[in-house]
């Protein structure tokens, strides 16, 4: 040990043994029992008298005092009054002030703190003075009720009357009560008084740890790590328990760096950390998600021969669901049942969340059953998440089962479980039942939160029951529930959809008129209402009015804006706010171009939309299925049949799925073009995209006189199938058979190679038919020349070999293999 720390380590103070009883049990129950019948023994008093010698020592009066109290504090209070009368009549006797101080201490233990105060007034009156030990239990006491002031006056007591605080055990009681309620500046003046002691009754580590750990909680720790080193050598020495406060300060206000930093100190200075300082470390790590972390923690742990306590093996759960990894903290959890540690509530309460979360109702039932069959005690928050899972599944009997066995444990529900019964049934569309609910709620005098109304509302407008949403507007102003912005905003939206613009007017109004400033979602609600109706003045005055209320208009406001006047036909307005938009740093996205390419394409202008799209590209954008359906669409009617199937090819490239309006388009533009058209000269887009599978194939079909129409659904699902989207090939197959187009044996042609495209071609006999006659197998094989030239060799091998297949089972060629080998 270094000489200069050697001066700085103080002796330990002498144990002072505790005073055996001054009165033997036997007289202590002899004096309870006359004392117990002093209402109705009229000779109580004599009786007392033959008992206690006369004249009575206060010591000894104290500890009969003591005795007595421990099992009715009003025997010795009773005692001390019958003293006092006694002494008064007989002549001696003085102050008694250990016996006073005594029932003082029982007083204080029993919190009978009135009684207290008229023990101090008595002493008082008498001339006696109250131990400092007896006004410290006092002074603990009171902290323990968190009487504050109380406490401050009985330790300022002792210090008058003494000289000197209570002892540290009773001042810290005090110490953690400020410390808790933040109340720093009474707490650093209370325990700098309790250092400036010296020795007996001054600070102690306790003292110093309650100031830290107060510190940190603030997120103050180099504060409190100043009053550790302050203290150092003096009465104090840094252990574990110091480092765990700290190490929890640091991670409590995000800065786990720091705390393993002081891991590391520990070590260096041979402090051996405890479970509670790795689990300290851990539970941080697990509320961000620092799995990789917390694996190599408890790797660190495991070397130590530190096990795991369920508090880490419920943050180790805790940090896996929040990863959406709840199978795996199933994992962890058969590990601690293993390690016999039992996992508690919380441990099954975090995965019934994380299962509920992630759609799995059932495992977390199970989960249910088994915290039960443990017979832990499942709470709230155990039923809370099944119930409205269940309900976002449909299955609100069940949902209801678990409710009325949550009653039956008895636990009210309150409005957390109720609202979230609510919003599974608004969100499996069950909203007529929520209101029942909330109709029961209001019975139970369980009233309707505003997340509660929210929820109802919304579900109100999605199904256009307006009347009601407004009429539950109305209820919540009734409960004095604010509404908040959300609220307003679903009505005006709900307004909107249902096309009644006046209604939405007047709660956008009316919200202003309460104070509810509208943001800049609301704003862009109306603004959308506004372009709905092609009412652009008012849409743009709209916009103004949001500038002035300080909500800077984002993308989504001039979108809307943009896709207003492009439907108006008035491109240029919509360009100009394009331009304003990009003034202010307002980056279009994929909506603003589609707007604009709608608007282009809605007069005609089929090079400018086609520019855009080249625009957007250039700025990073992908298209999405609306920009090429709109192309091509509008590409079909100018009769530019050749740029339409290339942006078709540009679409199955970039792996956008068609939808039916795209089909829709791409059907009626290659029925209704004419021949010409697909012959024509390659424009530049053409060119862009080579050589289109769509129109060659088309034109090839309809070249030999086969209809326009079905031609054109086979050559589209060919196309599909060469991108391996077989499944919206078969879809197409299907509709086309809805529409009265019967598939033909060019249909099962390109199914089969699409079905050889993605690896399917075992299967393509449970999706396909297998009875063509011998004049519709020719056609197969004569159009196979013409699809093989846009496959990959692999793939024309594979259709190939299924073919030759088919032939050899069903015997329709007498050579097959001459036959395919030509092919």
């Amino acid at each position: 040990m270094s000489a200069r720390l050697l001066p700085r380590v103080t002796p330990l103070l002498p144990h002072r043994p505790r005073p055996s009883p001054a009165i033997p049990p036997a007289l202590a129950a002899s004096l309870a029992r006359v004392l117990a019948a002093r209402d109705t023994d009229p000779t109580w008093s004599r009786s007392l008298a033959a008992l206690l010698p006369s004249p009575l020592p206060d010591a000894r009066l104290a500890a009969a005092v003591s005795e007595l109290g421990d099992a009715d504090p009003d025997l010795a209070a009773a005692l001390l009054s019958w003293h006092r009368a006694h002494h008064r009549h007989g002549g001696g006797g003085g102050p008694t002030p250990l016996a006073h101080s005594a029932l003082l201490r029982l007083l204080a233990r029993a919190r009978r703190f009135d009684a207290a105060d008229a023990a101090l007034r008595s002493m008082s009156l008498a001339g006696g003075t109250p131990t400092r030990g007896s006004l410290g239990a006092l002074a603990a006491a009171y902290a323990d009720a968190g009487m504050e002031a109380k406490a401050a006056e009985a330790c300022a007591r002792a210090r008058d009357l003494h000289g000197a605080l209570p002892d540290a055990p009773h001042c810290n009681r005090l110490l953690r009560l400020l410390v808790e309620r933040r109340r720093w500046e009474c707490a650093r003046r209370l325990y700098g008084e309790m250092l400036a002691r010296d020795r007996e009754g001054g600070a102690d580590d306790y003292s110093t740890c309650v100031m830290v750990r107060g510190l940190c909680l603030e997120g103050r720790v180099e504060e409190g790590r100043g009053l550790i080193e302050a203290r150092w050598g003096e009465g104090c020495v840094p252990d574990a328990v110091f480092y765990n406060v700290l190490i929890d300060g640091y991670c409590r206000r995000g800065d786990v760096g720091r705390g393993l930093l002081l891991l590391g100190e520990m070590e260096t200075k041979g402090i051996m950390p405890t479970v509670v300082t790795y689990g300290a470390i851990i539970h941080w790590l697990g509320r961000k998600g620092d799995l990789m972390k917390i694996e190599s923690l408890l790797g660190e742990m495991k070397a130590r021969g530190l096990s795991p306590n369920v508090q880490i093996y419920n943050t180790v759960i805790y940090a896996l669901c929040k990863c959406r990894s709840a199978s795996q903290a199933l994992v962890v959890l058969n590990q601690m049942v293993a390690s016999r540690f039992d996992p508690d509530v919380v441990t099954f309460n975090t995965l019934i969340a994380a299962f509920c979360r992630e759609g799995d109702v059932e495992e977390a039932l199970k989960l249910l059953r088994e915290a039960i069959r443990r017979e832990l005690e499942p709470n709230q928050l155990s039923y809370t998440p099944l119930i409205h899972g269940f309900c976002v599944r449909g299955e609100a009997m069940v949902a209801s089962d678990l409710l009325v066995e949550m009653i039956g444990r008895g636990h009210t529900p309150d409005v957390v479980t109720l609202g979230a019964l609510i919003h599974g049934l608004v969100v499996s569309g069950q909203v007529n039942d929520a209101l029942i609910v909330r109709e029961k709620m209001i019975e139970r005098q369980v009233m309707p939160d505003a997340n509660i109304y929210n929820v109802l509302i919304s579900g109100l407008c999605k199904k256009r029951m307006l009347s009601a949403a407004k009429n539950l507007l109305e209820e919540m102003l009734e409960q004095k529930v604010q509404p908040d912005k959300f609220v307003y905003t679903t009505l005006i939206d709900g307004f909107i959809r249902s096309d009644k613009l006046s209604d939405a007017r007047k709660i956008f109004e009316f919200m202003e008129e309460k104070g509810g400033c509208p943001d800049i979602v609301a704003y862009n609600t109306m603004i959308k209402g506004y372009c709905k109706f092609g009412m652009m003045n008012e849409a743009v005055m709209c916009m103004s009015s949001m500038r002035k209320v300080g909500c800077i208009p984002d993308e989504f406001t001039y979108t809307t804006l943009i896709d207003g006047y492009a439907k108006k036909g008035d491109i240029k307005a919509a360009l100009r706010f394009l331009c304003d938009m990009m003034k202010r740093r307002c980056k279009p996205n994929v909506v603003t171009y589609a707007s604009l390419i709608c608007g282009y394409c809605n007069i005609g202008d089929t090079d400018s939309a086609e520019d855009l799209f080249a625009s957007m590209q250039s700025e990073g954008l992908f298209p999405n299925v609306v920009h090429y359906t709109v192309l091509i669409g509008s590409l079909f009617k100018k009769d530019k049949a050749i740029q339409a199937a290339a942006y078709f090819e540009h679409m199955l490239l970039n792996h956008c799925s068609p939808n039916d309006a795209t089909m829709h388009y791409l059907v009626n533009g290659l029925t209704n073009c004419r021949y010409g058209m697909i012959n024509s000269n390659c424009s530049d887009t053409d060119q862009a995209h080579k050589k289109s599978a769509l129109l060659d194939v088309f034109k090839g079909l309809i070249s030999d006189g086969l209809d326009p129409r079905i031609s054109a659904y086979n050559a589209i699902i060919f196309s599909l199938c060469r991108h391996n989207m077989l499944g919206k090939a078969m879809d197409l197959k299907d509709k086309m058979s809805n529409k009265g187009c019967l598939p033909d044996p060019i249909t099962f042609l390109s199914l089969l190679y699409g079905f050889s495209s993605v690896g399917k071609s075992g299967k393509w006999r449970s999706a396909l038919p297998n009875d063509f006659q011998q004049d519709e197998f020719e056609i197969i094989c004569k159009r196979m020349t013409l699809f093989n030239q846009h496959v990959i060799s692999p793939v024309r091998d594979e259709v190939s070999r299924i073919l030759q297949l088919y032939a050899e089972e069903f015997q329709f060629l007498q050579q097959p293999e001459q036959r395919f080998a030509g092919s």
